[in-house]
């Protein structure tokens, strides 16, 4: 008898979690663009590589992901590029949307650095409004770009970014460099 009661019992929980879950699936499927359907505070995500070794970080304090349209936004965002060879690029915005590839859309002003390479070179590239591509090592942006490596400084309109083990920068348009020989 005492089983027959646990059996109940049990089948009695089970139907009341499958129709929990049926309602949360219903109201998912029901969620407009612009209804939050979870969020995060103080995330962190590491991408890694086929060796083991971390590729990339994001870390944000918030992150509110909307059902509607499934994306996900970051406020404060800062995402680390690691290379093989030298130290990390350090990528801050001030607010971002993460893609399904992994993928980073910075609004509003984006500061990128990496500190002092075995060269003794460091970087600091202030701009706006950035696409950043993880896997590939790459950012790209329409907007004003600052870019200073002592002794160069260069600036102009739009550019693309290889973060690779070499930093590669093309300047779009309204370029202007200053290179000091010391």
């Amino acid at each position: 008898m005492l089983l027959f009661l646990l059996l109940g019992a049990a089948a009695a929980g089970s139907t009341w979690f499958a129709q929990r879950l049926q309602l949360r699936e219903e109201a998912t499927e029901k969620a407009e663009a612009g209804e939050v359907d979870y969020f995060s505070i103080h995330i962190r995500r590491v991408s890694f590589g086929e060796d083991g070794q971390p590729k990339n970080q994001i870390v944000a304090p918030i992150l509110t992901h909307y059902a509607g349209d499934d994306h996900t936004e970051l406020k404060d965002p800062v995402l680390t590029v690691y290379s093989k060879e030298g130290p990390p690029w350090v990528i801050t915005g001030e607010h971002g949307t993460l893609l399904k590839e992994g993928d980073v859309k910075l609004d509003g002003p984006v500061l990128i650095e990496r500190e002092t390479d075995r060269d003794g070179r460091s970087v600091r590239v202030v701009t706006s409004n950035v696409s950043v591509y993880p896997q590939r090592n790459y950012a790209e942006t329409a907007d004003h770009v600052e870019v200073v490596s002592e002794p160069d400084y260069l600036r102009g309109d739009g550019a693309q970014v290889h973060f690779g083990e070499v930093l590669q920068v093309t300047i779009l348009s309204n370029v202007f460099r200053k290179h000091d020989v010391q």
